[in-house]
């Protein structure tokens, strides 16, 4: 890749560039860049990598970030003191792709530069669409996109998460984030929608997630439109390698964007009565669309609560083998939302992460067999 650093910290830049050059990037002395003259040269320069230093003078520093990841479309690595954790969040905030700490030079940038190849080799073909859908509410549907879409950063280094869930806006606060830009914002725009706007409409996860929040007040949501998904959607699969959706169930025009390009739907319910009515209902208009039962797997969430209805009477009632058992454990997911936290991370030993993390493994192609076993049949 065509590497330029852009740092006024000598010595730490002089490493940077040592490392760059010992993986193999093409990086010439005349691709340093002082932080006064980096938007101007690297304008005119097509880069395909810019490491900046922050160190030096890290307010200046964040804002040619800034200005950088709104005026190229190059990956952008930020090189700091990972100590400061307030100053590593405003630099992903700012564009960042990575964050690099300056401590630990060598081994650190080596690891983040594997991971952009990865990522960048993972993008030849579009990424995997996951959509979640609830079939009434209470069903959990956010909870497990959220622990789906972390363990696929996890293991991808990056994912994508749309919120569609317009009037409720609650991925943010199970991810703990305050984003700027939203969906809204975006739509107005999508007639010069592009990757640069897109991303900046992103705010990043520590995990790796990338989110893309609904408008900031009810009163926004009609400036959400069924074209401005559809692009953002696009955009999304081409630079993430698994996009997923929380979508709700009210299927305007927008949720049905979402839904015709999907790879797989996620139908989340419960073992009772009205989830299972809901669930069948939703599945005969999921054909009407012309999704067919194929691209649908059921998940059960809440499993094992008391008098809940056998699973083969379910099976039987839907006309669908459940693909999928979460089981029932409010106090750990209770305490991982209250905290913003996704349960797959923070808690990762218990039995319901577990098999939240199995489910993202089956999403990823590497499902085997239903999660909670002694699932009552």
């Amino acid at each position: 890749m065509r590497a330029f650093i852009v740092s006024d910290h000598e010595s730490v830049t002089a490493k940077v560039r040592q490392v760059l050059l010992g993986e193999g990037q093409d990086c010439p002395a005349a691709h340093v860049l002082s932080l006064g003259l980096a938007a101007d040269h690297l304008g005119q320069s097509d880069p395909e990598l810019i490491v900046i230093v922050l160190s030096a003078d890290p307010a200046r520093a964040l804002e040619v970030l800034g200005d950088l990841r709104a005026g190229t479309k190059a990956r952008l690595l930020a090189v700091g003191p990972s100590a400061d954790s307030k100053l590593v969040l405003r630099a992903l905030r700012a564009g960042a792709d990575d964050y690099v700490d300056e401590a630990d030079l060598q081994p650190e940038l080596e690891t983040a530069l594997r991971r952009l190849a990865t990522a960048r080799d993972s993008q030849e073909q579009p990424g995997r669409t996951i959509a979640v859908l609830g079939p009434s509410g209470g069903c959990g549907s956010s909870t497990v996109a959220v622990n789906v879409a972390a363990m696929l950063a996890k293991t991808h280094h990056r994912a994508a998460l749309i919120d569609l869930k317009l009037e409720a806006d609650d991925l943010a606060a199970l991810l703990s984030l305050k984003p700027t830009h939203t969906l809204a914002d975006l739509c107005q725009n999508a007639g010069r929608m592009d990757r640069v706007m897109f991303e900046r409409s992103l705010v990043r996860h520590a995990s790796g997630v990338h989110l893309l929040a609904p408008p900031r007040v009810l009163a926004d949501v009609p400036l959400v439109t069924a074209e401005g998904v559809r692009q953002a959607l696009t955009l999304a699969r081409t630079l993430f390698p698994y996009v997923v959706i929380d979508l709700d169930h009210s299927y305007r025009e927008e949720q049905l964007q979402a839904l015709r390009q999907a790879d797989i739907v996620l139908l989340v319910l419960r073992l009772d009565f009205t989830s299972l009515r809901g669930a069948r209902r939703t599945l005969e208009h999921l054909e009407r669309m012309g999704i067919g039962r194929d691209r649908v797997r059921l998940v059960v969430n809440r499993h094992g609560q008391p008098k809940e209805v056998p699973a083969s009477k379910a099976e039987e009632a839907l006309g669908v083998k459940i693909f999928h058992y979460v089981p029932d454990d409010p106090a750990t997911i209770n305490r991982a939302n209250n905290n913003g936290v996704p349960a797959v991370l923070e808690y990762p030993s218990t039995r319901v992460s577990k098999s939240l993390a199995k489910l993202a493994h089956g999403v990823n192609g590497r499902y085997e067999g239903p999660g909670t076993a002694g699932a009552k049949r």
